[in-house]
């Protein structure tokens, strides 16, 4: 069939020069518009719901959401694990399936089981839309300030409405955008804050302030009316600020500070229309809001307000906002007028700081295309910044974007591609000695790649930076390498050369037809292993698995029809001459060794076996890791605070690390982030606090006065955490970057590159534990930045409800709760709608009276339906009363019912005769063993702050970094001193890059064993004979010596990226082991001498496989010496390339001198036929 596909293509080539034109432009329209993405998403489908429980502990949010949610999820179709996180208010399960699951049916089976989960009234699960490698885009709005005051014109609200009302929904308009995620500034909500005096004073309790708000907020319908030929829809309109937008009005101003005083105007109607709202009657007197409030009335019977400065009321009824969940701050360095960097008097960087912003995040669709979604988003942000989208003033500022990282990368690819194409070119033509041929060899380069592309557009594949950068070229031209050399050979000679041209190239590629196909099908058995990778390593280098398939497909096809096509038109007159000076130079060398080594053969051999074993030895203990950090030109630093700080007490914190940060001039601008997003997509508390540094770029990094240079990478880094460790003293941090910090977590389930997973019923335990692991790990040489995720900590302000005390008063314990989530937390009565947005109207206790534990003991609690009748001898003994808001006596009313203990906290109220106690009446505080205890109890009480599950178990986290050691060294020497601590029933499990690298290895130990069986098969099925079938895979040793060596001197580790990189020239090594054996058997089987058939075959071969071998050096050479950004995943693959190639140029007699041992027996008929 090959015979045949050559015999076509001589007799047609213009149709062959016509496919080819075609091939070029399909190929280079496909190189132009496929997609390249900087890194691939090495996770599988996970799919993360999120439940937020507001006002529950850990412990309730893992009970009553958490576990429900698992038990419900459990059994999926692929699914592999499901991780959980309970923290207050919030439940995040992360449910893992396998790489055989698409992520769309994925997310179809969870939205299949989450609608028939039982959860706790107002819980609704959500389904997430992050992903590892999401994060595209991040932004924040700018606040204009006031060019008089120097403040904000705009409040956090105002900037957060925004995000969520109009720059969220436009941005998810974009398509393959997932979501958008905000992060910082404040929810606004509309406070109604009673005062307990009045509520007494008219007999109203929360309940019914409530119910009223709620009640006078809603349109009606009211059908529809037919008059006469018309019909007319009958409504009434009763909602609070007659539901329009105000800041709708604002697009067409022109003026922020103008804009900004609208909006607070129509704040203070709606405020002033709250207060109007009537919530009960005495003696045919409406009771109004503004007369229960804290604070007093503010308006005058008609409504208006009695002092209208054009301020909001500050008490009362006010604009507040929910619990925050996070706050950001943003520094950027000051310029001036022409945009420079500008410097104190004493050298240091000026930055402009701001404390509180708005930031957002747009996350892409998982598996789709990242460059033309980041068109079309900055595009959108480009249209949202034009005037009318936004209020005057706002404006979207983007401080990272990943189509920067993209187009670095993608730029030191492509120039080591370029540069590693003409070092190739110019060793075909070193060797080949003809320019005509050279050219048709290196022609099959750019033609193979482009045929890669055509294939994985016409497919739908997108290329990454390893798809593009990591394909071997010596690889690629093998093929044609034969049946040009072979063409060129046959031409050269003068014995056929009356013959058509066209029947010697098709005799002389009828010599080599064999050759070739059995080189493709060793090749395609020595990449089986790269063909076959699952997991994440699959992931990564799935791609670039597929473009060495699409090109050495490629490759071949072109070398059977545009090869001897061009050879026809280009070679027709080609003059007899010798080998170049080069090639004779090397055929001399190499002929002058293998004389010496035959000569002293069991010398050579011991020095072989000896470099062997020694080469073995080193392999055994080289330091082993996952995969290369990839550089992202960015670094994510994470500071883990006391699980129990407060919100104010880290904004504190942070701005001292934000000062220690501004002294490192290679940030562009710093970010820090505390707490989690109000949507819940990052389950993580105050205590947590993840700075975003984007980093400038290498060529502006400033000269460092202690080196008297710009830093390194790794230089600023220690630096870093040396600053940190002296200003931050009892502070965890971690240095990561975002895709990989991302992408680590998704796997692992743990803020960490490497965590150890302790599995256990018992929290306090499970901490201990901890703690003894974190601090034998600090004691590893290698291990940094040891620390635990801490499960306990988190006090909470507990109030048992005492069922005894409150049956003597027919209250029930939701009539407690109900009375603690209203005047502590505050209790939605309805919403304020402004337009399409909805803000909160709560009822909430004023802050004073909830300020502590004694306030909120003394809040009121009305026990209506209690019988009290003189003489009961069942009555409460009296309670000296306290004084305060809620010391309550009758006052005048005929509805009250006499107090047989004379106690006040028995009498009525004032309109409806309900008695009313303080909460401290109605609960008992527990002591340390549970129980209560009036005595010694206490109402503080430690607790949980985030329970960790995995696969229904519970878990405690420590995470740990290494620095200036291998990973698989040093967790050998963690787990030695780790195991001993931990007893029967808690367990661990490493977790992380370790875990990833250790299932990594041994899927690919395994496809490589199957990978080699089949080599020695095709091997033992070409020569018939298993000495020679082990002579050429002494050559594959001889290859992973020099491969070995070279991450060795270049002081790399080994890592899935070297392991590929041995995967690549398995191929070539056995090749070139198999064109020597078949050689000598061909010669030998012909009679000739042994040593003159070493030595004729062998400077046969210096040509081909000293250019081959060259080629591939090259082709790689540049990325394995490149520094670049991109050219981390690719150096380890290309350093074992150049270093085994290289090994195996040095070592090309290796061959020779162990078939000398042998060869004197006849060979197998055939076993020769492999010669061309």
């Amino acid at each position: 069939m090959v015979k045949n596909w050559i015999s076509w293509a001589v007799a047609n080539p213009l149709i062959v020069m016509i496919l080819t034109v075609v091939l070029a432009i399909g190929g280079g329209y496909a190189f132009v518009h496929v997609n390249i993405e900087a890194y691939p998403d090495p996770a599988p489908a996970i799919i993360e719901v999120v439940a937020q429980f507001p006002g529950a502990s850990a412990e309730e949010v893992e009970r009553q959401v958490t576990v429900p949610l698992e038990v419900a999820l459990a059994g999926m179709p692929g699914l592999d694990t499901t991780r959980s996180k309970s923290l207050f208010g919030l439940s995040h399960i992360r449910n893992q399936f396998t790489y055989a699951r698409e992520y769309e049916q994925a997310k179809q089976d969870v939205l299949n089981r989450l609608a028939s989960v039982n959860l706790p009234a107002g819980v609704t699960p959500q389904i997430s839309p992050a992903s590892p490698i999401g994060e595209i885009l991040r932004f924040t709005i700018k606040n204009p300030k006031d060019p008089v005051t120097g403040k904000p014109i705009y409040t956090l609200s105002d900037l957060k409405a925004t995000q969520e009302y109009v720059i969220q929904r436009e941005l998810l308009r974009v398509p393959r955008v997932a979501g958008v995620t905000g992060v910082g500034g404040t929810i606004k909500r509309y406070e109604i804050q009673p005062d307990p005096d009045r509520l007494r004073q008219y007999g109203v309790s929360l309940a019914q302030l409530q119910t009223a708000v709620g009640n006078s907020n809603a349109n009606g319908s009211g059908d529809n009316l037919t008059q006469g030929q018309l019909t007319i829809v009958v409504r009434s309109l009763g909602l609070l600020g007659n539901g329009q937008d105000p800041q709708q009005q604002t697009l067409a101003m022109a003026n922020a500070r103008t804009a900004a005083e609208y909006l607070r105007s129509e704040e203070a109607r709606r405020c002033r229309e709250i207060r109007q709202v009537v919530v009960a009657s005495v003696n045919n007197v409406p009771v109004r809001v503004d007369q229960l409030v804290d604070g007093g009335p503010c308006l005058n019977a008609d409504g208006s307000p009695r002092v209208d400065d054009g301020r909001l009321v500050t008490r009362g009824v006010v604009i507040g906002y929910q619990t925050r969940q996070g706050r950001v701050g943003f520094s950027k360095p000051h310029l001036d007028a022409d945009g420079n960097r500008t410097f104190n008097p004493d050298g240091s960087q000026v930055w402009d700081d701001e404390d509180d912003v708005v930031q957002g995040i747009v996350l892409l669709r998982k598996g789709q295309e990242s460059l033309p979604a980041l068109k079309d988003v900055l595009a959108k942000v480009e249209e949202l910044n034009q005037p009318g989208h936004l209020p005057p003033g706002m404006q979207l500022a983007t401080f990272y974007n990943r189509t920067t990282l993209i187009d670095k990368t993608t730029e030191t690819v492509h120039e080591n591609l370029l540069v590693g194409m003409a070092l190739v070119t110019t060793i075909l033509l070193m060797f080949l000695g003809n320019v005509r041929a050279a050219v048709i060899v290196a022609l099959n380069i750019p033609l193979a790649l482009l045929f890669a592309f055509g294939v994985l557009l016409a497919r739908g594949k997108s290329a990454n930076l390893l798809s593009i950068g990591a394909v071997d070229f010596g690889i690629i031209v093998d093929s044609s390498v034969i049946i040009v050399e072979s063409i060129y050979r046959n031409l050269m000679r003068t014995d056929d050369a009356d013959r058509p041209i066209e029947d010697r190239i098709l005799a002389a590629c009828g010599q080599v037809t064999k050759s070739v196909f059995f080189a493709t099908v060793i090749m395609v058995c020595a990449l089986l292993p790269l063909f076959t990778m699952s997991g994440p390593e699959g992931q990564i280098f799935g791609p670039m698995a597929d473009t060495y398939a699409f090109a050495l497909g490629g490759a071949l096809i072109l070398a059977m029809t545009v090869s001897p096509v061009l050879c026809y038109l280009l070679m027709k007159r080609l003059k007899p001459k010798p080998d170049n000076v080069l090639v004779r130079a090397l055929q001399w060398m190499f002929l002058v060794q293998l004389r010496w080594l035959l000569h002293v053969r069991w010398l050579a051999l011991a020095g072989f076996v000896g470099v062997l074993t020694f080469t073995g030895v080193l392999a055994a203990n080289m330091g082993r890791e996952f995969m290369p950090e990839l550089e992202e030109g960015n670094l994510m630093v994470r500071g883990t605070f006391p699980v129990n700080v407060a919100l104010g007490e880290v904004s504190g914190r942070v701005k001292q690390l934000r000062k220690v940060l501004q002294q490192f001039p290679e940030f562009a601008v710093i970010v820090p982030t505390i707490g989690r997003p109000d949507d819940g997509t990052d389950p993580t508390g105050y205590y947590n606090c993840e700075t975003f540094l984007p980093l400038r770029s290498e060529a502006d990094w400033p000269v460092d006065p202690k080196r008297g240079r710009p830093r390194k990478k790794a230089e600023m880094v220690h630096d870093l955490e040396e600053a940190l460790d002296a200003n931050f003293p009892g502070v965890d941090f971690d240095i990561s970057q975002i895709i990989r910090d991302n992408v680590m977590e998704a796997l692992s389930g743990v803020k960490g590159e490497n965590s150890i997973k302790v599995f256990g019923p018992d929290l306090d335990v499970l901490e201990q534990t901890a703690a003894n692991i974190r601090d034998t790990l600090n004691g590893v040489p290698g291990v940094q930045n040891a620390g635990v995720f801490r499960v306990q900590g988190q006090s909470s302000l507990e109030f048992p409800v005492d069922r005894q005390k409150c049956a003597r008063w027919n209250v029930s314990a939701a009539d407690v709760q109900a009375v603690i989530q209203s005047a502590v937390g505050g209790r939605a009565a309805t919403q304020m709608q402004e337009g399409g947005r909805l803000f909160d109207v709560t009822v909430r206790w004023p802050a004073r009276l909830r300020a502590d534990q004694e306030s909120i003991l003394a809040i009121p609690v009305p026990v209506g339906g209690n019988q009290v009748t003189a003489g009961n001898q069942f009555a409460l003994a009296p309670t000296p009363a306290s004084g305060g808001a809620i010391g309550l006596s009758p006052i005048g009313t005929t509805m009250a019912l006499p107090s047989p203990t004379g106690d006040a906290y028995n009498a009525p109220n004032v309109s409806t005769g309900t008695p009313v106690r303080r909460l401290s009446d109605l609960v008992t505080p527990l002591n340390a063993k549970g129980q209560p205890d009036e005595a010694n109890g206490s109402f503080l009480r430690p607790g949980a702050s985030t329970i960790y599950r995995e696969q229904g178990q519970r878990l405690i986290a420590i995470k740990f970094e290494v620095r200036g050691r291998d990973l698989a060294s040093t967790v050998a020497e963690a787990r030695a001193k780790v195991d001993p601590l931990l007893k029967v029933p808690y367990r661990a499990e490493w977790s992380g890059e370790f875990k990833q690298m250790e299932a990594a290895e041994g899927r690919m130990a395994k496809m490589f064993l199957v990978s080699l069986v089949l080599i020695v098969l095709f091997l033992y099925l070409a020569f018939h004979n298993f000495l020679d079938t082990l002579v050429v895979l002494a050559n594959v040793l001889a290859m992973g010596i020099g491969g070995v060596w070279a991450l060795r001197l270049a002081g790399l580790n080994f890592n899935i990226s070297a392991a590929v990189g041995f995967i690549s020239v398995l191929g070539v090594a056995v090749m070139n082991g198999l064109l020597f054996v078949s050689a000598f058997n061909g010669m030998r089987a012909h009679g000739v001498p042994l040593n003159d058939a070493l030595l004729r075959g062998t400077r046969q071969l210096v040509r081909p496989v000293v250019m081959t071998a060259l080629a591939a050096i090259l082709g790689l050479l540049p990325a394995a010496l490149s520094t670049k950004m991109g050219s981390e995943s690719q150096k380890p693959l290309a350093v074992v390339v150049v270093g085994g190639m290289l090994f195996t140029i040095v070592a090309l007699n290796l061959v020779p001198v162990l078939y000398s041992f042998y060869g004197r027996r006849t060979p197998p008929a055939g076993a020769g036929d492999m010669a061309h």
